[in-house]
């Protein structure tokens, strides 16, 4: 058995979401309390990109498999394209068909707000929105949180880490992405819908409305964190050692083990042969200990006890942070001082890890 443990990093230049308030980051300082308060943000749900297609991937059967697009604003970028992507008509209010796409073709593209670390950057897309025009506002992709019944028949949706309430009026029209007539009711908390809208009210929340709504398919609503999806079906047995080998040739004297069905490392072992600094932050009385371990452009941030791990761009004037991920497993501190913690972690830092046959490849 070989199988990649796969997670992304998200371009810095690239947090901006059309229409809609930027959550990103301030770049890093070196204080504690800067480090504390970057764990506070949240990334969207997605990230809004808008360019012009230069090149079109399909495969054997003519579908689309990646675009390569350009901006003025946002610079190159690559977006894959799989079963689970979305087209979307934004004039006509339906899906689109993908066969009729051209090069030279301005589009929206909602992705994942992880991306790779190459140029150009790489990211899933989950939504392509075509044909807006100029005096509409294109349909923008969204998570449903929460959903609100109001006294007067319309809905209010949370959506963007509770950024956002979106009110659809009682009138609005609903549809599917089949193309089938659908009703407020028929919006439950975890679809993902396409909504069309232009304003949004500067307050916190952000707060608009509108009056076309689009229930995505749950073909859709799969698991889209590239960290997670690729997480081996199968580990060595809960317990087992793994050997760690740094940089394809370096067997370190420390191993890893499985715990829970998740490869875990020794953190300061690790980091500190590949070049990264390992730091420790207690938390107060005893609790939310920090460490972290980085390089001089990127940093991990790994709270004690909590699954979600970020990363933090520390390149100055940028402003970026990967979405939180889970791993499956919470870092935690042996004693006298062993920080252990998922090996996916040092993807973030930009190496590849693998697992085969009980070794733990690192590189």
């Amino acid at each position: 058995m070989k199988r990649t443990l796969s997670a992304l990093l998200v371009s810095s230049a690239l947090l901006c979401a059309a229409a809609l308030p930027a959550m990103a980051a301030e770049p890093a300082g070196n204080q504690t309390g800067d480090v504390a308060q970057i764990q506070e943000e949240t990334m969207p749900d997605s990230v809004s990109y808008y360019g012009q297609i230069q090149e079109i991937s399909r495969d054997e059967n003519g579908a689309v498999t990646s675009l390569y697009l350009t901006s003025e604003r946002y610079g190159e970028y690559v977006m894959q394209i799989s079963p689970k992507t979305v087209w979307i008509d934004s004039g006509a209010y339906t899906a689109s068909d993908p066969d009729t796409l051209a090069v030279g073709e301005s589009v929206y593209v909602y992705h994942s707000p992880a991306a790779t670390f190459s140029l150009p950057p790489q990211s899933e897309a989950f939504a392509v929105v075509r044909n807006f025009p100029q005096d509409v506002g294109a349909a923008q992709y969204h998570e449903v949180e929460a959903v609100t019944q109001n006294d007067d028949g319309s809905i209010t949706i949370t959506t963007d880490n509770g950024g956002l309430w979106i009110n659809v009026a009682a009138d609005a029209e609903v549809n599917t992405y089949a193309g089938e007539t659908a009703t407020l009711a028929d919006v439950k908390a975890g679809d993902f819908v396409m909504a069309w809208y232009e304003i949004v009210l500067t307050s916190y929340p952000g707060q608009t409305g509108t009056g076309h709504l689009m229930i995505l398919p749950a073909a859709e609503q799969t698991e889209s964190d590239p960290a997670e999806a690729e997480v081996p079906a199968e580990l060595p047995r809960e317990g087992a050692e793994l050997s760690i080998v740094l940089d394809g040739d370096m067997v370190l004297p420390v191993t890893g083990k499985v715990e829970n069905g998740v490869a875990m490392v020794p953190v300061a072992a690790v980091a500190q042969v590949l070049g990264y600094e390992v730091t420790y932050a207690p938390g107060e009385n005893g609790e939310g200990a920090l460490v972290t371990v980085e390089d001089d452009s990127f940093r991990v941030n790994l709270n004690i006890g909590d699954n979600l791990i970020q990363g933090v761009t520390k390149i100055e004037g940028a402003v970026g942070m990967t979405a939180p991920m889970d791993y499956g497993a919470a870092p935690y501190i042996v004693d006298p001082g062993t920080t252990w913690a998922p090996a996916q972690l040092f993807e973030m830092l930009g190496q590849t890890v693998t697992l085969e046959n009980g070794e733990l490849s690192i590189q």
